[in-house]
C-alpha cells in the first residue's frame, strides 16, 4: 500500500541538518526488505515534498539532492506542530490498515497523542464526525481465487508472507509453498500449508498475511496423517485457553476504539467523557493477547479480569525496577 511505503520512507528520512540521497534511501530500504525502483522513490520523495505536511525539504544546491525532515517540524515539543499538521497524524491514525507493522502503528500513535495535545485533548469536528472504519479485515478475493486454484490442482506456490523476525515486521519470499486447505476460524479466512520440500511442520496462517501468489508448475507436497494431527493439536491448544470478558479503557483517539487493533470480539462500548472509552471484548485469555495488552500499557488500562490487570502491573513494577 502507498501509506505503508511512504511511512517507511519517511521514517528512514534523517532530520536536518543531516540529509540523505535518493540513491542512498533506496539502499536502506532494500537492506529493510522494501524493494523499490529509483525512479519510483524519485516519485514518492517529491509527492510528499509538494503536499508540504510531512516536513520533507528537498537541498538541490548540489547533486544527488539531499533529502531532510525540517528539524522544527520533528522536533518532540507538542508547540512546534501546527494545527494543519496536527489534524494530518489524526486523520492518518485512523485510515491506518490493519495489516501495518506494529512499529509503524507504534510511531504514528505517538505522534498522534502528541497531535491531540494540539488540540487540547479534542478531536477537530470534521475528523470526529468521519465513519468508523469496519473492525472485518477485506480479504482479496482474486487471491482467494488463486490458493483455491492451487489447492484444487495440487500445485505448489510461491508467495510473501508477512513475518515478525526480531520484533522487526517483513514481507517474506518463498519460494515453494504447498497449500493444501482453507478454514474459517473466529471469522478468519486461515489457509493451512507446507513449507519447502525439507521441513515437516504444518502450518497455518490468515490469508490477509497472504501476497503475491505465483502458482507453479510444480506438484504440491501432502502432509502426512501425522503431520496434519499435529497441527490440529497446535490449533486446539490454542482454542482450549480460557474464554474471558476483557474490559478497557482507552483514550478516544486510539488505534483500538478505532478497531485498528481488535482484541476480541466487541460487544460493548461506553463513553466515559470526550477523551477516554470503555471497550468490551469477549476473548481468550493467551500468551498473545497479554503480550499486546502489556505493550499498549503507557496508554490502555485494563479493568477486568482482575488477574490479567495484576499480571501488567506486576511487569510495569519489574520494568520500573529495571530503570530506577
Amino acid at each position: 500500500m502507498n501509506s505503508n511505503r511512504h511511512l517507511f520512507i519517511l521514517e528512514l528520512v534523517p532530520m536536518g541538518p543531516s540529509s540523505i540521497s535518493t540513491q542512498q534511501l533506496q539502499q536502506t530500504l532494500i537492506e529493510r526488505g522494501f524493494k523499490l525502483s529509483s525512479r519510483m522513490l524519485q516519485r514518492d520523495l517529491q509527492s510528499l515534498h509538494e503536499q508540504g505536511c510531512f516536513g520533507l525539504e528537498k537541498d538541490t544546491r548540489s547533486k544527488p539532492y539531499g533529502w531532510s525532515i525540517n528539524a522544527q517540524w520533528r522536533g518532540n515539543h507538542s508547540k512546534v506542530m501546527s494545527s494543519e499538521v496536527a489534524e494530518h497524524y489524526l486523520l492518518l491514525e485512523q485510515l491506518l490498515p490493519q495489516s501495518i507493522p506494529n512499529e509503524i502503528k507504534q510511531s504514528v500513535q505517538l505522534k498522534a497523542e502528541q497531535a491531540l495535545k494540539r488540540f487540547n485533548g479534542y478531536v477537530p469536528d470534521w475528523l470526529s464526525t468521519l465513519p468508523k472504519p469496519s473492525l472485518k479485515v477485506n480479504i482479496d478475493s482474486q487471491l482467494v481465487a488463486q490458493i483455491e486454484h492451487a489447492i484444487k490442482h495440487k500445485r505448489a506456490v510461491s508467495a510473501e508472507l508477512y513475518r515478525v523476525l526480531y520484533d522487526e515486521a517483513h514481507w517474506l519470499k518463498f519460494t515453494e509453498l504447498s497449500f493444501y486447505n482453507l478454514v474459517e476460524q473466529g471469522g478468519v479466512l486461515m489457509v493451512q500449508f507446507m513449507v519447502g520440500q525439507l521441513h515437516d511442520k504444518c502450518y497455518q496462517m490468515p490469508v490477509y498475511r497472504i501476497r503475491n501468489v505465483q502458482v507453479l508448475q510444480k506438484t504440491r507436497r501432502e502432509p502426512t496423517a501425522e503431520q496434519l494431527k499435529s497441527l490440529r493439536s497446535a490449533i486446539n491448544k490454542g482454542m482450549t485457553q480460557s474464554a474471558i470478558e476483557l474490559i478497557v479503557k482507552v483514550p478516544s483517539h486510539s488505534a483500538v476504539n478505532q478497531g485498528f487493533i481488535e482484541l476480541g470480539e466487541l460487544t460493548d462500548k461506553q463513553h466515559i467523557n470526550d477523551k477516554s472509552v470503555l471497550l468490551t471484548y469477549q476473548t481468550i485469555d493467551t500468551e498473545q493477547l497479554n503480550d499486546e495488552l502489556f505493550k499498549c500499557a503507557h496508554w490502555l488500562e485494563v479493568i477486568k479480569p482482575e488477574r490479567i490487570r495484576k499480571r501488567i502491573i506486576t511487569k510495569l513494577k519489574a520494568a520500573t525496577t529495571n530503570y530506577l
